[in-house]
């Protein structure tokens, strides 16, 4: 018998109702104020992105896509903060969405997380099994950190994923040349991981 993508020998074949399958589910990484908008780590490299992902999610969705957004969540004293600016704390405005993007919140799932990948301590592969999608696109920042990350968990959950080039970004700074870091994050991607870069 073949095995959704997402199967787990837990999940009980025989109920139905548990799962509401969709065609595509847009999963959107980290488009938030911490990144796009204000705080350490802000830029408007990163803020560029925000526009024309605005655009696909208003055409995904119309055709029928469930957008899922991922957003970096961080209590005061998190530990993530010996290697990154604080950023993203509970509360401050920083993990909010960016409000151009917040009507497709609305209508899609919000799933906080405190580690690069996605699936980390959150249920975001519980709601993928529900959703039971037959592709998932990634789009949002960073390319070569929750990007990548939330991208290979997917695959090693054996969803087929499109990462679509033009919608995700990273940051420039010293010793991490956004536009390289891009290319071998998305090549990466590719060739190692399995995701289509389109």
């Amino acid at each position: 018998m073949t095995r959704p993508p997402g199967y787990h020998p837990g999940m009980d074949e025989n109920t139905p109702e548990r799962v509401t399958p969709v065609r595509k589910v847009v999963i959107v990484v980290d488009m938030t104020n911490a990144f796009c908008r204000f705080g350490a780590l802000a830029s408007a490299r990163l803020d560029a992105v925000t526009a024309p992902i605005r655009e696909h999610l208003a055409r995904e969705t119309a055709a029928g896509a469930v957008p899922v957004f991922l957003v970096d969540t961080h209590a005061p004293d998190d530990a993530e903060f010996a290697m990154f600016p604080p950023h993203g704390i509970v509360g401050s405005g920083e993990d909010e969405v960016v409000p151009e993007l917040q009507e497709f919140v609305a209508a899609g799932h919000v799933v906080r997380k405190s580690r690069y990948s996605g699936f980390h301590g959150t249920e975001l592969d519980e709601l993928l099994r529900r959703l039971a999608p037959e592709l998932v696109e990634v789009v949002g920042v960073c390319t070569d950190i929750c990007v990548l990350h939330t991208v290979a968990d997917l695959r090693n959950r054996d969803y087929p994923v499109v990462v679509l080039r033009d919608l995700v970004a990273t940051y420039d700074a010293p010793g991490h040349d956004g536009d390289e870091v891009d290319r071998f994050a998305l090549a990466h991607m590719r060739d190692i991981l399995g995701a289509r870069v389109e």
